[in-house]
């Protein structure tokens, strides 16, 4: 926390700006740093070590510019309903990510799990699926009369006090040099509020943390976690009890919601402790603001509690972006069926605008998959899957603007790497968003969540996950959260685990569930053992720690003997490898290890065939894998992109086809009016488009100054081989790109494209592959490298290039 500021720390500071972010009042972006950091590294770390030697910060790291964002769906004429975000200096905030990187760590031990906000391995789900618990463990157990309080406090990250939270920060013991660095930065700040692109006088602010700064919402969270522990260990605030544990909170940031027993009672306490606070640390509860669940209430007890409290106890509320009532069985319509109905307004706002084909999976990725996803990880709660089909049926008619498709789904949906177009599978999304639920319970470690959620189980999770208890104990899916869960384990089981699974427990399986589980399970990993061919359980001796007597131990050893019959996963089952072991990405692991099972009948594609039949030979697997990673990556335009995946999967309509559809007579080629118009017939053997590409291929031939072979799969699909040089690959894309694209935007008449006009459309390519090459921050010099010989080509044999 307190040694010396690094050249590494600066420069992962620098690494880890985003590029396009609004700068501080200075004007330097992240770009400005990224690009100089070579030069701006020493000085940064020689004046940020000043500081956290008790050195005075730069008076540019005291300013800001405020912005005012309006909250969604508040009254916008209402200045409290405005957030302000301030933007800072980026020298500034170089210096406070490192200080976050380091205070994260000492807060990861700190700040108790109940609050789920802005530290690494925490998720906001934690906090919806609590809630979903505890409504159900309510509903079951219909004499325990509670309340959920769903906190609002007033500007909570304005009004936080700088005395207190230097006290709170002291008092945890970050040591001189840290409270150095907050007390140069929380001295003395200014700002200029910018309205309506006005910027206005210079202010002085005293309280608050800024949002915008990195270190802001740790300051925050570790300020109010103060109020948390006194609310944790009051004995006479009374929370949702199972078994000996008490469920009194939870918190995302100031999104704070306290489930108590005993309603009066417990909330006035509530209310004082806040109060008491409140007067040392700058929070003020919005009592307005502030909504009441209750659960298992009469109207006369309701307005008892209202009467006391001061607080309104409502039917439905917004709780971190999910809508929530005293009953469950009104989650899914309440969100994922209102949600569908907005999402369904804006893909027909954006079937209106002339997007291509990749733009509208670019829009569905956009606009669609964030709002469901975020559903998905928040409410697993879907039991029905007729809701994904219908949400496919949208999204296809979307996607091909209410025609007939073209592209089977599964490729639609398939990795870019595999061929395919990446447009989300939505049940798949929801799938992996389920296996990271079920996560808790196979490694059985978070025992806050199995007790809650298993209140009323009879057998261990793993008696029902793997044993088929479940069949015996229909109580098990009398839940929504374990009903939908367990509907997608079981769709995957087999599939994931074909043998009996290392990180099975049936210590845990055989045992009777109580109310309190304990932790640290013996998996079956621990404990058998290999003896030449035969697999048994370690001895006695070895196991002691692991179980209760001789009885128990021969208890297990039964289990061992049947689950021998199928026998043991020996090495790391994908589960393990995608779920159970990573600590991050995990919902996108385990979205693409569905995906690849649910698109492999598709790995070798319907396309790949008619391709190797058209031009009479195979083109190898590897070329056309080759295509989908590397030679895509030519462009950054997505319209050449297009052309190509058009062009892969035989996407033009040919006068055979329009004939066979519509029962035509004439089914000849548009440009010779003689052979059937076949689609290899159109492009590529056709006399005329023949002489078309005979002049393509020539003109490369000066502009490269070799020959090579004119082979259909180089000049139609961009599998290009060996002959044509690495260097020369980029503009070949280019090239046979240009002239695809302009044969066909005469597709249906006799016309083909000219020289001329080549040459004019890549003269246009110039420009997107300058553009490709600033996005891709590749500098100029590769760009001139990749089109010099086209400008010489020009140069010397038409002169066209100064024109």
């Amino acid at each position: 926390m307190n040694c010396k500021i690094t050249q590494q720390e600066i420069e992962d500071a620098i690494q880890n700006m985003q590029l396009g972010k609004s700068p501080g009042p200075d004007g330097l972006t992240s770009k400005y740093y990224k690009t100089l950091k070579d030069y701006l590294i020493l000085p940064l770390m020689e004046v940020c070590n000043q500081i956290m030697g008790g050195g005075r910060a730069p008076e540019t790291w005291k300013e800001a510019f405020i912005t005012l964002i309006p909250k969604v769906e508040t009254e916008k004429t209402q200045l409290r309903n405005y957030r302000p975000i301030s933007l800072l200096n980026v020298d500034y905030k170089i210096f406070a990510d490192i200080l976050a990187s380091r205070l994260k760590k000492v807060l990861n031990e700190v700040i108790h799990k109940d609050q789920a906000g802005f530290l690494p391995g925490r998720h906001l789900f934690d906090n919806t699926r609590n809630i979903i618990d505890i409504l159900e463990l309510l509903q079951t157990n219909i004499n325990t009369k509670a309340v959920l309080i769903f906190i609002d406090a007033e500007k909570a990250f304005d009004n936080i006090s700088w005395k207190f939270m230097k006290k709170n920060l002291e008092g945890m013991g970050v040591g001189r040099g840290f409270e150095n660095g907050i007390e140069a930065i929380y001295s003395e700040q200014k700002a200029k509020l910018i309205v309506n692109n006005v910027v206005t006088e210079e202010f002085h602010i005293e309280k608050g943390t800024r949002q915008g700064c990195p270190l802001s919402p740790l300051l925050f969270i570790s300020v109010l976690e103060v109020l948390l522990n006194m609310i944790r260990r009051d004995r006479q605030i009374q929370g949702i009890t199972v078994g000996e544990k008490q469920y009194k909170l939870k918190a995302f940031a100031d999104d704070l919601v306290i489930t108590l027993q005993e309603p009066e009672s417990s909330t006035k306490r509530v209310l004082e402790l806040i109060q008491e606070f409140g007067r040392v640390a700058g929070f003020k509860l919005n009592k307005q603001k502030t909504k009441v669940l209750g659960k298992n209430l009469t109207p006369l007890e309701i307005e008892g509690f209202q009467k006391e409290t001061e607080l309104v106890v409502v039917k439905k509320v917004k709780y971190l972006g999910v809508n929530l009532t005293s009953k469950n069985l009104n989650l899914f319509k309440d969100n994922y069926e209102k949600c569908w109905l907005e999402v369904k307004k804006d893909l027909e706002t954006w079937s209106r605008l002339k997007l291509s084909l990749l733009g509208r999976i670019a829009a569905v990725k956009m606009n669609v998959l964030p709002k469901m996803l975020f559903l998905f990880q928040t409410l697993q709660v879907v039991d029905r899957v007729e809701c994904f089909g219908k949400w496919q049926r949208d999204i296809s008619k979307f996607v091909w603007q209410g025609k007939k498709p073209r592209i089977k789904f599964k490729i639609l949906t398939d990795a870019k790497e595999r061929g395919g177009f990446a447009l989300p599978d939505l049940r798949l999304y929801y799938e992996a968003a389920a296996f990271c639920w079920l996560k808790d319970w196979i490694l059985l470690e978070n025992t806050d969540v199995l007790d809650l959620e298993g209140f009323n189980n009879s057998l261990g999770w793993h008696a029902y996950l793997w044993y088929g208890k479940v069949k015996t104990h229909g109580m098990f899916k009398n839940h929504i959260v374990r009903k939908a869960i367990f509907m997608v384990w079981m769709k995957y089981k087999d599939l994931l685990e074909s043998k009996t699974p290392r990180w099975l427990s049936p210590v845990e399986a055989k045992a009777w569930k109580k109310p309190n589980m304990e932790a640290g399970w013996p998996k079956y990993w621990e404990l058998i053992e290999k003896i030449g061919d035969n697999w048994r359980l370690r001895s006695f001796e070895n196991l002691k720690d692991k179980v209760r007597d001789w009885f128990h131990y021969a208890q297990i050893n039964e289990v061992v003997k049947l689950d021998k019959k199928i026998g043991f996963q020996v090495e790391k089952s994908k589960l393990e490898t995608e779920l159970l072991e990573p600590k991050t990405k995990v919902l996108s692991r385990m979205y693409n290890l569905l995906l690849k099972w649910n698109t492999q009948d598709e790995t070798v594609k319907s396309a790949m065939i008619k391709w190797a039949q058209d031009i009479g030979y195979n083109i190898m697997f590897e070329d056309w894998e080759r295509l989908w990673t590397t030679g895509m990556k030519f462009t950054a335009c997505n319209a050449l992109k297009e052309n190509i995946m058009k062009m892969i999967y035989r996407w033009y309509m040919t006068p055979v086809k329009l004939a066979k559809i519509y029962h035509l007579s004439d089914n000849k080629c548009w440009k010779c009016k003689e052979a059937e118009g076949t689609f290899f017939h159109l492009w590529w053997t056709c006399p005329r488009v023949k002489a078309f590409w005979e002049m393509i291929y020539n003109e490369l031939k000066k502009v490269f100054k070799y020959t090579f072979p004119k082979k259909p799969e180089a000049f139609l699909l961009g599998i290009v081989g060996q002959k044509v040089l690495k260097k020369d690959r980029m503009f070949f894309m280019y090239a046979t790109t240009a002239a695809r694209i302009l044969i066909a935007k005469q597709w249906k008449t006799q016309d083909l494209p000219t020289l001329e006009e080549w040459q004019t459309q890549l003269i246009d390519y110039m420009e997107l592959a300058e553009m490709t090459a600033r996005i891709r921050d590749l500098g100029e010099e590769a760009m001139e490298e990749d089109w010099k010989k086209f400008k010489n080509y020009l140069k010397k044999f038409y002169k066209l290039y100064e024109l």
